[in-house]
């Protein structure tokens, strides 16, 4: 479990509390208020409180009972798992896909559709839009067991102000999308980098959930990466921390999607490796299936190309090590998944970070696979269930 230090004000102590509560009922289900004091190191009344909030909102309820070790047998806790939903919304860079998920992140149903480089932002709100109308409907959810839609997209975003700063793929600029969502369904948004919800989900359910502090990294057709400290999202002073894509490996060579040359992502993603693949004659269409079933079969083309590129993140990833020093960076992507790619990073990493630090590191692929980003998207919303308890969050 996370660390028990609790900071600051009586109401920030009051969200950490009941997300570790929270978090105790839905790891280690059925358990009692007893059992979770415990574990947790606080006391039987704020347990007993807090538990109570949770009951009375019905986001958990009373299971069954325990074993008793002398007196009254223990009532048991569990997650009500079909009390209220969440709107899930993944804005990557070549489709949207939007979920209904239940308070376990069970996805009850789910519809995509592919967007276009530089799609105009009155067009994908169309989509959107269309999509969550979709997925309200087919999943039969009423509006008042709606906590929230979550939205993850791929680019700069303020969180605090729910903007858009920049998507690179589409163009969008300063998109005050929370609020043009908040408008058309009346429902709280929270919206956040793709990156961060990946991190939000292997937080919760995969590999970072028995570390306070990580980093995660995305790679796709773009690089990004999120900082977790004490099981808390690091942002930066503006909100941009975790550019990852945009270091710099090269100077003065190709220009980046961003404006400037020589970006790491230029060398180490899904472009990078079709890139590679094509300057050495490789004709066939390109997609991520295509490119693991021909790493398979032992085309030299591509297995270059992936090596190749999974050498420049090992890059990347070595520059991480040695100046955080972290105990775990986690990596996810459908490149990641093909274990050329994979073990040429990992080599790369060993053999271009201090030996002392990398022998410190766990560098592991993401646990939570395909559905994490839109299920961490749904995190948002449950993350910020417990910044006012008292709220009017849960109605």
């Amino acid at each position: 479990m996370r660390k028990n230090v609790i900071p600051g004000s009586f109401q920030l102590m009051k969200k950490i509390n009941t997300g570790l509560v929270f978090d105790a009922i839905r790891l280690y289900a059925p358990i009692s208020r007893a059992e979770i004091a415990k574990l947790l190191n606080l006391t039987p009344a704020t347990v007993t409180n807090i538990t109570a909030e949770l009951l009375k909102r019905n986001i958990i309820m009373e299971s069954d009972f325990g074993k008793s070790n002398g007196g009254r047998r223990p009532v048991l806790l569990k997650i009500n798992p079909n009390s209220y939903y969440i709107i899930s919304v993944y804005i990557g860079p070549t489709k949207v896909r939007v979920a209904t998920i239940n308070m376990e992140s069970e996805i009850m149903c789910s519809k995509q559709e592919s967007l276009y480089s530089n799609i105009s932002f009155e067009k994908a709100k169309e989509i959107i839009v269309t999509l969550i109308r979709e997925v309200i409907d087919s999943c039969i959810v009423e509006k008042n067991k709606i906590l929230g839609i979550g939205v993850a997209i791929h680019g700069i975003v303020n969180f605090e102000k729910g903007i858009v700063v920049f998507s690179p793929n589409f163009g969008w600029k300063n998109i005050g999308l929370r609020d043009v969502l908040e408008k058309e369904f009346d429902i709280p948004v929270f919206i956040d980098r793709d990156v961060r919800a990946m991190a939000m989900a292997e937080n919760w359910y995969g590999e970072g959930r028995e570390f306070d502090d990580f980093i995660c990294i995305k790679v796709g057709y773009g690089i990004g990466a999120a900082f977790i400290k004490d099981k808390q999202q690091i942002r930066g002073v503006s909100d941009g921390l975790g550019e990852f894509g945009h270091i710099k490996i090269k100077v003065d060579d190709l220009k980046c999607i961003c404006g400037n040359y020589g970006c790491l992502e230029n060398y180490a993603s899904e472009r990078a490796v079709i890139r590679f693949a094509r300057e050495n004659g490789y004709e066939d269409e390109f997609d991520i299936e295509k490119i693991n079933l021909e790493a398979l079969n032992g085309n030299k083309v591509i297995v270059e190309a992936l090596k190749k590129a999974g050498y420049y993140l090992g890059l990347g990833v070595a520059n991480l090590i040695n100046i955080f020093n972290p105990g775990l960076i986690i990596v996810g992507g459908d490149l990641v998944d093909i274990n050329i790619y994979f073990e040429s990073l990992i080599e790369s990493a060993r053999e271009n970070s201090l030996e002392d630090l990398f022998e410190h590191v766990k560098i592991k692929r993401a646990k939570t696979g395909k559905d994490s980003i839109i299920k961490g998207a749904g995190l948002l919303v449950l993350d910020s269930l417990f910044d006012s308890i008292e709220g009017e969050v849960i109605v």
